[in-house]
């Protein structure tokens, strides 16, 4: 019995990290189109490079928008990567906290889950911090980081059986792939 509880208390925080905007599909005149500047401290800043050549992104990372950057999890394989992002409208209870952005970095090996992190981004780093402090993750600079294991979906399994299933939801809640 303490077990079914765990994993129906692990599912309801899934279900929040996945709905942690609340997004309607209803239009509101937001645009869904990335930002054209970085706007987070976290982001390290770009080396100067001579006009016209741009430094290709390192295979092991991945950019969110210019907002943030994660790195491949070490000792994890994989064999699938898929990022996923959606804009945070005013019409969103968690917009009047700062969040703007909410993406979602999913690993899979051979069409199971074995990593991801979920990371929501803010206007600012005290609104990121304060986020981060009243639910027990990490801020980094703007962005509120947290990370799942493979443990995270060995535990899910039984509602939710494969990556592409967690792709398909959270597709269905709003979110797009990120290119």
């Amino acid at each position: 019995m303490k077990r079914f509880a765990a994993i129906l208390m692990v599912l309801v925080l899934m279900l929040g990290v996945f709905s942690a905007c609340g997004q309607e599909n209803e239009p509101s005149g937001e645009t869904s189109e990335p930002p054209t500047e970085p706007t987070s401290a976290a982001t390290e800043p770009a080396e100067t490079e001579p006009a016209g050549e741009e430094e290709p992104a390192a295979e092991n990372t991945v950019d969110l928008m210019g907002l943030y950057t994660v790195t491949d999890p070490e000792g994890v394989e994989y064999d699938e990567r898929v990022a996923l992002y959606m804009p945070v409208l005013e019409s969103d209870e968690h917009y009047a906290d700062g969040c703007r952005y909410v993406f979602t970095v999913f690993y899979g090996l051979e069409g199971k889950g074995v990593y991801m992190y979920t990371v929501e981004t803010y206007e600012t780093e005290e609104q990121a911090a304060a986020y981060a402090e009243s639910t027990g993750t990490a801020a980094d600079g703007t962005a509120v980081v947290s990370e799942s294991d493979a443990s995270f979906f060995a535990a899910m399994e039984s509602f939710i059986p494969d990556l592409d299933t967690y792709i398909s939801n959270n597709m269905a809640s709003g979110m797009m792939e990120l290119e």
